[in-house]
């Protein structure tokens, strides 16, 4: 029998500042670029945060502490409220004291994202660079509703809630400048200027797109930039306020050296920060946050279904991401709190099943605020068919840290790479934390899933029916 027991930090979405006059509050959008290495021996990963205000966009510095403010990672494309002491129009660095939502007190809630999410592929030549990857054909049925293509991948994981019909793709178009006058060290640092590359990529391709016009009645949602040659480190996922063709939105934007679109998986994660998702983790508590292979938004590539044309593709996202983007309904979830005792017998159906009666996920609320997600995996379908293991998956999600969901393992130190059996629950394993009277008993697997027992009793537990040998 598995056995835990977690002390739980107390996060406070809030923040204190000097009340001296020199600070100044402005409204405008933030938007978030995700740099992705997927190098194993870095794991290098870093976050821009950008604000736009007056037509003009300066890049945030932002401490630890306010990165620690979750929904943060969910406020990208968002209007926002920032106080600062810095000159706004004469600095391109602007430190941020304060970033509160616009409209919201609560500071928690987050756009659903459904619905039809087209997306443009421009594939962008640097100037001094003639190799040509892929053709246009490749990039056009990487949007397939196929299995391997991104409509059918957005629609499994979704649930149906998000397709991508009307992405289309244009051709090779040729950049106005060389490749090192947009990354000064290509393959290495972080010094592309994602900027110019943007600005030059879309307008070489404005003769060939209509960005306004996705050509079922909305804009363009997204664009993916796909590149001839190395860019810096990384693959960049996220969004960027801009007016394309008389459309001033935020974007949903992603910069894919070839590396990236060799692995369909990579291009979903770029595109899962483009839908405003952070980087799920493990609870090994390094600086990696490629150390879970139970979600596309951590180590993309591991475990994962192998596709003749598109190489790796992407698993599932997690019970918390779906739900953040309004993916599950009311009656997929059991909620419980552990301030109300209460004895649950359900049976939660693996995560890539479409349609179910039953639970797709369960969501148990700790008195600090934080909470317990609890999902069920197994090795089947199109895209979870090469997961780890068969098994019931639960994270602990925290919304006061950058990377709010993360794995819970049984092992002390946890693992640096949650394959390992401390973070599978199977038949006959129980978790319990004692501090919240808790305890999660896996009874037994069923055609779809999992049953399980979830246990919220102070009584129990203070007469030590879960009492550590």
């Amino acid at each position: 029998m598995k056995f835990i027991i977690l002390s739980l930090l107390l996060f406070v979405n809030t923040y204190s500042y000097s009340q001296n006059s020199e600070y100044i509050e402005i409204e405008g959008v933030l938007t978030h670029e995700w740099g992705d290495s997927f190098d194993p021996k870095t794991n290098f990963s870093v976050v821009n945060y950008y604000f736009t205000f007056e037509d003009k966009t300066v890049q945030l510095d932002v401490s630890e502490k306010m990165k620690e403010q979750g929904p943060l990672e969910f406020w990208s494309g968002q209007r926002v409220i920032i106080k600062t002491k810095d000159n706004i129009h004469e600095k391109s660095l602007i430190k941020a004291n304060l970033i509160k939502l616009v409209g919201d007190k609560s500071g928690n809630n987050v756009t659903d994202v459904t619905g039809a999410q087209p997306w443009v592929s421009i594939a962008c030549k640097f100037s001094d660079i003639s190799t040509e990857p892929e053709n246009q054909q490749y990039f056009q049925d990487m949007y397939a509703n196929s299995p391997g293509g991104l409509d059918h991948y957005w629609r499994e994981v979704s649930y149906n809630k998000v397709n991508v019909v009307g992405s289309i793709a244009i051709d090779w178009i040729n950049l106005p400048s060389t490749q090192t006058t947009y990354v000064s060290t290509p393959g290495s640092g972080t010094t592309a200027d994602l900027s110019l590359l943007f600005t030059d990529c879309t307008n070489a391709a404005d003769s060939m797109v209509d960005f306004s016009d996705s050509g079922n009645g909305q804009s363009f949602v997204g664009i993916n930039m796909m590149f001839n040659a190395s860019l810096d480190c990384c693959a960049w996922g996220g969004n960027r306020w801009a007016t394309l063709d008389g459309v001033t939105k935020s974007w949903r934007v992603t910069w894919n050296p070839p590396w990236a679109f060799a692995d369909e998986a990579v291009i979903s994660h770029e595109m899962g920060h483009g839908f405003g998702l952070p980087h799920a983790n493990n609870s090994d508590q390094d600086s990696s946050p490629y150390d879970s292979p139970w979600d596309v938004m951590s180590a993309a590539t591991s475990y994962a279904v192998n596709d003749v044309v598109y190489g790796r593709l992407g698993k599932h996202i997690n019970s918390y991401h779906k739900d953040r983007l309004g993916w599950y309904e009311l009656s997929d979830k059991l909620i419980l709190t552990t301030n109300v005792n209460s004895d649950n017998t359900i049976i939660i159906d693996e995560t890539s099943l479409l349609s179910t009666t039953e639970y797709k996920m369960a969501q148990i609320i700790l008195v600090d605020g934080s909470f317990y997600t609890i999902e069920t995996r197994k090795k089947t379908g199109n895209y979870e068919a090469n997961i780890v293991d068969n098994a019931v998956i639960i994270h602990h999600v925290v919304t006061g840290r950058q990377e709010p969901s993360w794995v819970i393992d049984e092992e002390q130190p946890p693992a640096n790479f949650s394959d390992n059996e401390g973070v599978m629950w199977k038949v006959g394993e129980t978790f319990t934390d004692l501090s919240n009277s808790l305890s999660i008993e896996v009874l037994s697997e069923t055609t779809n899933g999992f049953e399980i027992r979830i246990i919220i009793d102070d009584l129990i537990f203070e007469n030590s029916f879960e009492s550590p040998l």
